[in-house]
């Protein structure tokens, strides 16, 4: 079966960053699995898949942010230290997941709206705050992609609430 949208295509891959160091494989994770013509992958990748069949091999290199967008300054940001629970281990370098409640212009929360998980690094502590860098840490680099297609075949999308 070859590759078009709709269908569900099980990957092998591996990641490497600009230096060409191993960033991620599904060696560590597993295959990577989606729906071809969803948007999930950069355009480029479906691109070089699309009419493919099981066994295809590529390598490509993705110029830089096209992956996983421009390095943004405005991605930085200082969050007082009295935010974080007194007994937390703040460590610079390590991630964080954090929560961000939605709110207006003027920083009012929004009723009901959910709030937002997000990744930062933290890159400073301080007795007043902690500096955290909330970009991709991929962003604003070239990184290249080597993919084996393990197979193709028809997606089961099922519908939220329903059992097939």
């Amino acid at each position: 079966m070859k590759i078009q949208d709709g269908l569900l295509v099980l990957l092998e891959y591996t990641l490497r960053d600009a230096s060409g160091e191993v960033v991620d494989s599904s060696a560590d994770d597993g295959p990577m699995e989606y729906v071809h013509g969803q948007g999930d992958l950069p355009e480029a990748i479906e691109a070089n898949l699309f009419g493919q069949e099981r066994g295809f091999e590529f390598t490509v290199t993705l110029p830089e942010g096209e992956a996983y967008g421009e390095y943004n300054p405005d991605g930085l940001i200082s969050v007082p230290r009295d935010e974080f629970p007194a007994d937390a281990e703040i460590t610079k370098g390590e991630w964080i997941e954090l929560t961000i409640e939605p709110s207006d212009d003027e920083g009012n929360p929004i009723e009901n709206a959910e709030p937002e998980m997000m990744e930062a690094k933290i890159i400073e502590v301080s007795a007043e705050a902690v500096s955290l860098d909330a970009n991709h840490p991929l962003a604003g680099q070239a990184v290249t992609f080597e993919m084996k297609v393990l197979s193709v075949e028809a997606a089961d999308l099922e519908v939220e609430g329903e059992a097939n």
